[in-house]
C-alpha cells in the first residue's frame, strides 16, 4: 500500500466516512448473533459477531481447536492471518504483524503472563485448552479498551461455563512430541437460575532430552563453583502442568471464577560453539479471582462491574540457582451502556482502577554464558532484582451509530498511572455494507508499558507508542466467506530486548510496518472446506542499536567506567510472508479428515555478541488430523504434525536450535 504519513491517516477515514455518508435512516442495532459461531467480547466489551465487529477479528472456535488437534494456545494461534509462532528453547515467541512479544494475552479478560518480562507469555503448556469455549483474537492496536500493552493486537481465551456444556467430560491425550501425556476432567451444569462449571487438568512432558556437561556453577553467589565440581553429565527435568479452573453463574448477572494452576518447564540451553550446555526451567504457580456483575437500569442502559485478584510467583532457575519474582495485580473496573437516538446508538463509558506490584524481579546486568568458561573462577553474573509498583486510573468512551448500511465509531481512553507517563489512546473507524460485503476503515494507537530493565534504570522514560491504520472488505454468504484487508503499523520509540538478554534494550528508533492479508473460508460442497490465509509484509526503519559493556575498570579516583560497544542489527519482523491452506472433508457423518500445509519465508538475523549473520530458509510443514466422532463410546483424535519431519534451523536463545521433527498424538474424550 501506499505511503501515509499520520496526518494523512486521519484525513484517509474521514474521506471514507464522508463517501458513505448518503446513507441515512434509523435501524435496531444488532449487537450479538445468537447462533453465530464467530463471536467475540474483546472489541466491544459486549458480545457481537466478529463479522460487523468495529475490530479486524478472528475467532477460534473450539471445534477448530479440536479438529487440528491443537494443545497449547500457541498451536492454536500457529497459521493464525498475521501471526507467526517461533520457537526457541524455553517455548514459544508470538509475532504479530511483524512484531515480537506485542499482543495482550488475556484468559477470561484477565491478563496473563508477566508484566514487565515481555517474552513470559504463558501461551505455551502452562494453560490447558481442555476448558476453553473459543479463542478471540483483534489484529490491530486495541489500547482504548484494554490499556497497557493492547499494542499489535488482543488475544482473549474464554472458558466454557455451565451454560455451555452440561454433565462431564473426560479426555486423555498422548503425544510422541516431548513423550507428552495427560489428562483432564471438566464437569457443568445449568440449573436455570444458576450453573457453574469445573475443570481439573494435569499433563507432563520431557520438554528436552540434550545432554547437559554444566551442572553446577553459582556456588555461594559470590565465586563460582570450582572446576573439579562445575561440569558433570545430566539431563532436564520433566516439565509438568496443573490446571483448576471453576466458574458460578447466578441468572445473568453474577458471575464468580476462580483458576489456580501450577506449571513448571525445564529444557537445555546451549552457548554459540555448544561447548556448554546446562539446564534453565521456569515454574510459575499462578492464581485468578474474578467477580462480573451486571444490571439493567432499564429499557435502554445498564451497567457492568468487572474485579479481579491475579498473582504469579515465578522462579527461574539457570544451572543450579534459582531467582524468585512475583507479580500481583488487583483491578476494579465499571462500565455504562446506553442505547440512544432509538437504538440506532451505542455509548460506552467506563472507568477502571489497577494496581501492579512487582517484587524481586531480576535484571541481568551482564551476559551470564560468557561467565560459564574454564578460565572463569572468580566472577558470578551481576544480577539486580529491584521492586517496583505502578496504580492506573484510566477513564475510557466509545460511541458507535448506526444508519442505514454505514456505522461510524469512535473512542478515546486515558490512562493515568502513578509511576510513569500518563497516555492517551485514540480509535476511529467506519463500516459500510452493500449486498454480501462490509468495507472497514479502522485508526487505532496503543503503547506498551515498560520493560523491567527501563523500570529499573529510568522508571519508565518515554513509552513506546504505535499507530495502527487498516482497511478491510469482507465477503460472506452462507458457510462462505473471506476478506482483504491493508495495514500500517507506525511505531515511535521502539524498544526490545536482544535474544542474548545480555545486551539489555536496544535505543529507541522508529518502525514502519505495512502489510497485506488475505483470508478465506469456503465450503465447495456439503462435505468438503477448505480454508487459509496468506500475510506480505514490509518493514522499513533503522537497524536496532545496542550499547553492550563489553569491560569495566576503576579509575585513580575508585570510580567504575563502564566501557560501551555499539552493537546494530537488522530489525527482525518474525517472517515477510506466511501461507496457510487447510481443506476439513467428512468421510462420513462421524470422520474427517483435516490435511493442513505452512509456508514460512526465509529470514535473517544478526547475532551481534558473535558477529554473525544469519539466514534461515524458509520452512514448508503439513500436518494431518483425522477425527471420529459418536462412532465408539468416546471420540477419537489422530493428529500427525510435521509429516514430512523437516528439522530446520530456528534462533535459539544463544546457539542455533533445530525445530521439532515429525510427531504423532492421540487424544480421546468421552462425555458421560
Amino acid at each position: 500500500m501506499g505511503v501515509l504519513n499520520k496526518q494523512n491517516s486521519v484525513v484517509v477515514i474521514l474521506a471514507v466516512v464522508l463517501l458513505f455518508s448518503r446513507a441515512w435512516a434509523s435501524n435496531t442495532m444488532l449487537m450479538f448473533v445468537g447462533e453465530d459461531l464467530d463471536v467475540l467480547s474483546i472489541a466491544s466489551k459486549k458480545e457481537e459477531a466478529a463479522w460487523s465487529a468495529p475490530a479486524i477479528a478472528d475467532v477460534i472456535t473450539r471445534e477448530d481447536i479440536s479438529k487440528r488437534g491443537d494443545l497449547t494456545i500457541a498451536q492454536a494461534l500457529d497459521g493464525v492471518t498475521g501471526f507467526y509462532i517461533e520457537k526457541n528453547e524455553k517455548g514459544s515467541v508470538p509475532f504479530l504483524r511483524g512484531i515480537a512479544d506485542s499482543i495482550l494475552f488475556l484468559y477470561d479478560t484477565v491478563p496473563m503472563g508477566s508484566g514487565v518480562q515481555k517474552s513470559d507469555h504463558m501461551i505455551d503448556r502452562e494453560i490447558s485448552l481442555a476448558p476453553v469455549k473459543r479463542i478471540e483474537v483483534i489484529r490491530g492496536a486495541g489500547s482504548v479498551l484494554w490499556g497497557p500493552d493492547a499494542f499489535a493486537g488482543v488475544v482473549n481465551v474464554v472458558p466454557m461455563t455451565g451454560r455451555d456444556f452440561q454433565g462431564i467430560q473426560t479426555g486423555v491425550i498422548g503425544s510422541t512430541q516431548d513423550r507428552e501425556k495427560g489428562g483432564y476432567l471438566n464437569f457443568g451444569t445449568d440449573q436455570g437460575t444458576w450453573a457453574s462449571f469445573l475443570s481439573v487438568s494435569a499433563l507432563s512432558a520431557k520438554e528436552d532430552d540434550k545432554d547437559l556437561n554444566l551442572i553446577r556453577f553459582w556456588n555461594d553467589g559470590i565465586t563460582p563453583e570450582p572446576i573439579d565440581t562445575r561440569f558433570g553429565s545430566g539431563s532436564p527435568d520433566t516439565s509438568h502442568s496443573i490446571e483448576f479452573y471453576g466458574n458460578f453463574s447466578l441468572g445473568h448477572w453474577l458471575t464468580l471464577s476462580a483458576k489456580v494452576s501450577d506449571s513448571k518447564k525445564a529444557f537445555a540451553v546451549s552457548d554459540w560453539n555448544h561447548d556448554y550446555s546446562w539446564e534453565e526451567s521456569v515454574s510459575s504457580p499462578a492464581r485468578i479471582f474474578k467477580v462480573e456483575a451486571s444490571k439493567e437500569l432499564d429499557m435502554d442502559s445498564g451497567i457492568r462491574f468487572t474485579g479481579y485478584y491475579s498473582q504469579i510467583r515465578s522462579v527461574y532457575e539457570i544451572v543450579d540457582a534459582g531467582f524468585s519474582q512475583e507479580e500481583t495485580s488487583a483491578f476494579g473496573e465499571l462500565i455504562y451502556d446506553r442505547s440512544v437516538f432509538t437504538s440506532t446508538g451505542l455509548l460506552t463509558l467506563g472507568s477502571s482502577w489497577r494496581q501492579d506490584r512487582y517484587e524481586d524481579i531480576p535484571v541481568f546486568q551482564s551476559f551470564y554464558p560468557e561467565f560459564f568458561v574454564v578460565e572463569n573462577t572468580f566472577v558470578v553474573p551481576v544480577i539486580d532484582p529491584f521492586d517496583f509498583a505502578n496504580e492506573l486510573i484510566s477513564v475510557f468512551g466509545q460511541y458507535r451509530h448506526k444508519f442505514d448500511r454505514l456505522e461510524l465509531w469512535a473512542g478515546a481512553r486515558h490512562d493515568n498511572h502513578e509511576q510513569y507517563a500518563d497516555k492517551t489512546s485514540y480509535s476511529l473507524g467506519a463500516a459500510y455494507s452493500f449486498s454480501d460485503y462490509i468495507l472497514k476503515s479502522l485508526y487505532g494507537t496503543a503503547y506498551r508499558a515498560p520493560f523491567a530493565k527501563q523500570l529499573d534504570e529510568s522508571k519508565g522514560g518515554n513509552l513506546e507508542q504505535i499507530s495502527s491504520l487498516n482497511f478491510q472488505l469482507s465477503w460472506k454468504t452462507g458457510n462462505n466467506k473471506a476478506a482483504l484487508t491493508f495495514f500500517r503499523n507506525e511505531i515511535d520509540n521502539h524498544v526490545i530486548e536482544d535474544r542474548y538478554v545480555g545486551a539489555g534494550l536496544s535505543t529507541p528508533n522508529s518502525q514502519t510496518i505495512e502489510g497485506v492479508e488475505l483470508e478465506y473460508n469456503l465450503r465447495l460442497t456439503e462435505d468438503f472446506k477448505v480454508s487459509g490465509n496468506l500475510t506480505l509484509l514490509d518493514t522499513k526503519g533503522p537497524p536496532e542499536t545496542y550499547l553492550y559493556n563489553d569491560f569495566s575498570f576503576i579509575d585513580d579516583a575508585g570510580n567504575v567506567i563502564k566501557n560501551f560497544q555499539e552493537l546494530n542489527y537488522d530489525y527482525d519482523p518474525g517472517a515477510e510472508i506466511m501461507f496457510k491452506a487447510m481443506a476439513a472433508w467428512n468421510i462420513t457423518k462421524n470422520i474427517v479428515l483435516v490435511p493442513e500445509v505452512k509456508y514460512v519465508s526465509e529470514r535473517t538475523l544478526f547475532y551481534p555478541l558473535q558477529d554473525v549473520t544469519k539466514t534461515y530458509d524458509d520452512i514448508w510443514l503439513a500436518d494431518v488430523n483425522l477425527l471420529v466422532t459418536d462412532l465408539f463410546p468416546f471420540d477419537l483424535g489422530i493428529h500427525f504434525k510435521n509429516i514430512f519431519d523437516s528439522r530446520h534451523n530456528i534462533p535459539g536463545f544463544y546457539s542455533i536450535d533445530k525445530h521439532d521433527g515429525f510427531s504423532a498424538a492421540v487424544v480421546l474424550k468421552m462425555k458421560w
